[in-house]
C-alpha cells in the first residue's frame, strides 16, 4: 500500500506500517525538527525518498493533496489531539489546532482506499468521534475503530490510543503513478515544499534539536507495534 503520511512526526507511524509493508510516498508535518529527522532518515535510507510538506492546510490550498489521488492507497493521519486530550485546554472543535477539518480535507482531495486515524480515546467521551465518523461517512467511507494500548503491546507505560480504520465503500479512481519527479531529489508535488535528499547532505541535522524537542517527539509519537497491531485488529 503506498501511504500519504499526515502529522508524520519522527516517523513512529511509519515504523509501525512498514511493519505491515506499506511505502510513504509522501511525508505532512509542520515541525522543523520532526521535519529533519525526516530527511536524515530518507537520507539513511530508512524511508523512501518523497516530497516532505509543511502546513497541511497549504497542502490542501497548494492543490498538493488532489495530485495524490489515484497514488496514495492510504492516508494516515494522527491528528494533533492537544484540543481533546485532558492534559490540554479541552477546546474540542473551537481550537484552533482542531486538524481535523484539514485531514477530512485531505481525504475527500485524495479519496483513498483507506484513511486510516489515531487520536486520544477522550473522542469519544467528549462525542467528536461521532463527528469524525459522520464526515467519513458523508465521504464514502465505511469505519471500524477500537481503543488499543501501548501496554497491550507489552510496554511499562499505557498510552492508550483510539484507531479507526475507514475503507472505501463507492467507486474509487485507478491507481495512478507518481508525478513527475515525485521519488527524484530536490522534488516537489505541486507547490508544496520537498527536502532535499542526497548522499551529500548535511550531517548536522543529527544534532540540532534538544532535549526537549526529543521529548515532544517522542510524545506526540506512535508506538510501530501498536500500529501493526491496531491495523491487524480492525482492517
Amino acid at each position: 500500500m503506498r501511504e500519504l503520511s499526515l502529522f508524520t512526526g519522527a516517523g513512529g507511524g511509519l515504523l509501525g506500517t512498514h511493519l505491515l509493508g506499506w511505502e510513504p510516498c509522501g511525508y505532512v508535518e509542520w515541525n522543523s525538527y520532526c521535519q529533519q529527522v525526516i530527511a536524515a532518515r530518507i537520507n539513511d535510507g530508512f524511508l523512501p525518498v518523497a516530497p516532505i510538506f509543511t502546513d497541511v492546510r497549504e497542502f490542501v490550498q497548494s492543490g498538493a493533496a488532489r495530485q495524490y489521488r489515484g497514488i496514495a492507497d492510504v492516508v494516515s493521519a494522527g491528528f494533533p489531539c492537544q484540543p481533546y486530550s485532558a492534559t490540554g485546554k479541552q477546546q474540542g472543535h473551537k481550537s484552533p489546532k482542531d486538524m481535523w477539518p484539514a485531514t477530512r480535507a485531505v481525504i475527500r482531495e485524495v479519496m483513498p482506499k483507506v484513511a486510516w486515524l489515531e487520536n486520544v480515546p477522550r473522542l469519544i467521551s467528549l462525542g467528536y468521534l461521532s463527528v469524525v465518523l459522520k464526515d467519513l461517512a458523508a465521504l464514502g467511507f465505511d469505519a471500524k475503530w477500537g481503543v488499543l494500548s501501548a501496554a497491550s503491546a507489552g510496554a511499562e507505560h499505557v498510552r492508550e490510543r483510539l484507531w479507526i480504520c475507514a475503507n472505501a465503500n463507492g467507486s474509487q479512481p485507478q491507481r495512478g503513478e507518481l508525478p513527475s519527479g515525485a521519488y527524484q531529489e530536490h522534488s516537489n508535488v505541486g507547490s508544496g515544499r520537498g527536502w532535499q535528499a542526497k548522499s551529500s547532505m548535511d550531517r548536522v541535522a543529527y544534532g540540532m534539536a534538544n532535549q526537549l524537542d526529543r521529548l515532544e517527539a517522542i510524545g506526540n509519537g506512535q508506538v510501530p507495534i501498536v500500529v501493526k497491531n491496531a491495523w491487524e485488529l480492525l482492517a
